[in-house]
């Protein structure tokens, strides 16, 4: 019997650059804990009103995966990081995938103080289960790195 490898990889959509370059590394990180579970989600936030749809997801990020294949969830919440805690660990994640903050340390604080913009691998660290392996990925560089926090 094989060990499958439960990978979570969260993103905004439609697709920002830095979400499709977190997700194509997610991608290539599956292919090299193959076999792996490649997971990706979505959360809709009630404050925004977003509602978008897994089917709509699902088409957007096929080609950005280059063949590896992912399941797509859509959950709602008012908070992110605590949308993305409850999906790990209902999944039981071996690894989150989540990408870097690029912003500047004023930008950030304003940012979280005027909307929702968490320290997402921070809190994911703090609060999963010490099996669990948060991964960020640098997008601003040529090849996007990915580094455990």
């Amino acid at each position: 019997m094989t060990n499958l490898t439960t990978i979570l990889v969260p993103i905004r959509y439609p697709l920002t650059d830095q979400s499709a370059r977190t997700l194509a590394t997610a991608g290539r990180l599956a292919h090299d804990y193959a076999p792996a579970d490649l997971r990706v989600l979505h959360v809709n936030l009630y404050q925004t009103g977003d509602k978008t749809q897994t089917a709509e997801i699902t088409r957007s990020i096929s080609s950005t995966l280059d063949g590896v294949e992912a399941s797509v969830t859509t959950r709602q919440g008012f908070l992110v990081e605590e949308v993305i805690l409850e999906e790990a660990t209902q999944i039981n994640a071996d690894i989150i995938v989540v990408g870097a903050n690029q912003q500047p340390t004023w930008r950030r604080l304003l940012r979280r103080l005027l909307q929702n913009d968490p320290e997402i691998s921070s809190f994911l660290h703090d609060h999963t289960a010490t099996d669990t392996e948060i991964m960020e990925v640098d997008v601003t560089a040529e090849t996007p790195t990915i580094e455990p926090v």
